[in-house]
C-alpha cells in the first residue's frame, strides 16, 4: 500500500537510518579530532585552554574572529558582538583585551554548547549509569611502576601523566628541522658567500620584535602578546631579581613598563623591543641563545644555566633602524661578542656558554675586519 516505482516505505526507512548512522559516525569522529589533534593556527599558548577541550569548528570561528582585532581592538561599537550574541563565542572586542592583556582565552567565555565532545547524555547529580570505570587497579599498578624505575624513568613517566592530567599546560613546539639525507650535494659556486636569508618584511607598528620571538618559539607571529606577558614576568621572577636590579638598576621600573601596552596600533620607541635589555630576559625566559644582527652585533647566553648541546639559538635583524626580522642562517654560522654586562653579572656556571661556542665566537672576530 506504500509503496510505488521507486521503492516502499521499508527500503525507505532502511536507507535513512543508514544516512543518520553515516552522520553519526562523522560527528563522533569529529568530536575525537578535537580531542587529539591540533591544527596549526590553534597551536599558539592564546589557545591553551580551549586545545582539546573544544570542538574545533569552534576554533576556526575564533582563528578567523581574531582577524579583526586589529582594525576592532577593544571597541566593543565597532566591533557589534555578533560571534557572542549569534554563536556563543569570545568576539574581537573580548579577544584584543586577552591580547592587551597577554593571557589565554578562558574556556568558560566559550559555550557550553562547543565543549560538548561527546554524544552521550550527561546525567544527573547521583544518578548512576552502572557503568562506571574503576580505575584503582591501573592507578597502583602506575606507583609500582613508578617506584620502581629510576630517576630519569620517573622523568619521564611524570612527564606522561602530566600530559593527559594537564593537557592545557603541555607545551607545545615545533619538530626540530629535519637534515636532507636523500641526494647527491650541490656544489656551490665561488660566489656564494650569503650565510642569511631574511623572513618576509611585516608591517612596523613597534611590535615586530616580539611578533619575531614569538614565531621562533612556536607560539606564531599572533603570540607577540604572550610573549611581552611572560617577560614581565621574567623580570619580576623573584628567583633572579638579584640579578635584574644588578643588571638594570634604577631603569628596572621602565624596562618593565615598555612590556606593558594599552592599545593595538603602532607603539612609541620606548615599547620597541630594545637591546641589550629584551635579549638577557629573553634568553633567561626561554634559555636560548639569542644573536642579534644590525649596527651593533651580539649574542646572548642565558646567564644562570650552564650549557646546552641542544640550545636553540634564534637569530633575528634590526633592519631601517626601525624594525625586527627573523634571520634564517647556515649551521655552525660565526657568532658575535657577548656585552660587557653578561661578563659582569652573569653566574659562574655560564662559562660553559662560551667554552661551548669559543670556536664560532673565534670565527667572527677573524671576519670582523673583513665585514668592516
Amino acid at each position: 500500500m506504500l509503496g510505488n516505482s521507486i521503492g516502499d516505505m521499508v527500503k525507505c526507512w532502511e536507507a535513512m537510518n543508514n544516512n543518520l548512522r553515516l552522520q553519526l559516525g562523522n560527528i563522533i569522529a569529529s568530536f575525537q579530532k578535537s580531542f587529539y589533534e591540533v591544527e596549526h593556527a590553534h597551536v599558539s599558548p592564546f589557545y591553551g585552554y580551549l586545545r582539546g577541550s573544544v570542538s574545533r569548528a569552534a576554533l576556526r570561528r575564533i582563528a578567523e574572529e581574531l582577524l579583526r582585532v586589529d582594525y576592532v581592538g577593544t571597541n566593543r561599537q565597532i566591533c557589534g558582538c555578533t560571534l557572542r550574541t549569534s554563536y556563543g563565542l569570545p568576539c574581537a572586542c573580548e579577544l584584543g583585551r586577552y591580547i592587551l592583556g597577554g593571557i589565554p582565552i578562558p574556556i568558560d567565555d566559550v559555550h557550553v554548547h562547543w565543549r560538548k565532545l561527546t554524544m552521550e547524555v550527561e546525567l544527573e547529580v547521583g544518578e548512576d549509569d552502572g557503568s562506571e570505570v574503576d580505575m584503582t587497579s591501573a592507578m597502583d599498578e602506575l606507583w609500582r611502576r613508578f617506584r620502581s624505575l629510576d630517576v630519569i624513568g620517573k622523568r619521564v613517566l611524570n612527564s606522561r601523566i602530566c600530559e593527559l592530567a594537564y593537557p592545557t599546560m603541555t607545551p607545545l613546539c615545533p619538530p626540530p628541522e629535519k637534515l636532507k639525507t636523500k641526494g647527491g650535494v650541490k656544489k656551490k659556486g665561488k660566489n656564494q658567500q650569503n650565510m642569511m636569508f631574511i623572513g618576509t618584511l611585516r608591517i612596523m607598528n613597534g611590535n615586530c620584535g616580539f611578533r619575531v620571538i614569538a614565531s621562533l618559539h612556536g607560539y606564531g607571529e599572533d603570540g607577540w602578546a604572550m610573549v611581552r606577558r611572560e617577560l614581565g614576568l621574567e623580570i619580576i621572577d623573584k628567583d633572579r631579581s638579584t640579578l635584574y636590579d644588578m643588571l638594570f638598576s634604577n631603569r628596572l621600573s621602565e624596562v618593565r613598563e615598555s612590556l606593558m601596552i594599552e592599545s593595538f596600533g603602532s607603539q612609541s620607541p620606548e615599547k620597541w623591543l630594545s637591546l641589550p635589555d629584551m635579549g638577557y630576559l629573553i634568553t633567561n625566559r626561554y634559555n636560548v641563545v639569542l644573536v642579534c644582527l644590525g649596527n651593533s652585533c651580539m649574542t646572548f647566553f642565558p646567564m644562570t644555566s650552564s650549557h646546552s648541546p641542544n640550545v636553540s639559538i634564534y637569530c633575528i635583524g634590526f633592519v631601517n633602524h626601525n624594525h625586527w626580522v627573523q634571520v634564517n642562517m647556515k649551521e655552525g654560522f660565526p657568532l658575535p661578542p657577548v656585552t660587557l654586562d653578561w661578563k659582569k653579572f652573569r653566574s659562574h656556571i655560564t662559562t660553559t656558554w662560551m667554552l661551548g661556542f669559543a670556536g664560532r665566537m673565534q670565527h667572527w672576530q677573524l671576519l670582523t675586519p673583513v665585514l668592516a
